[in-house]
């Protein structure tokens, strides 16, 4: 029984401690695209690089233009920048945060 508690606070810890970025926002205007999310688990720094963008519709990927991040009070806000494309299909955004590969979906 003690074995099964500690294995699941475990668990739990392990859970919150690699929270995944939630999209915030999606816009396809002035001829770009501005995909803003937010990861709550940011502590104090919060690095963001090899950020792609991949439309599903065709295959092709697409390097972030501009990148810019704030944390505040442990909660990075990203605002990622990419060229206009004008077809969509369920895109994803691939990223490294703080060294780590991530995967999320951009809310639209």
């Amino acid at each position: 029984m003690k074995y099964l508690i500690l294995l699941l606070l475990g668990l739990a810890l392990s859970v919150t401690a690699y929270a995944k970025p939630r999209c915030q926002g999606f816009n396809n205007y002035d001829n770009k695209v501005t995909v803003i999310f937010t990861d709550d688990k940011a502590g104090s720094q919060y690095t963001v690089s090899d950020v792609i963008l991949i439309p599903s519709w065709n295959g092709k990927e697409y390097k972030a233009t501009s990148v810019r991040t704030t944390v505040e009070n442990g909660v990075a806000t990203v605002t990622l920048v990419f060229p206009h494309i004008t077809q969509f299909s369920n895109p994803k955004v691939t990223l490294r945060t703080n060294g780590k590969k991530r995967t999320f979906k951009v809310c639209q």
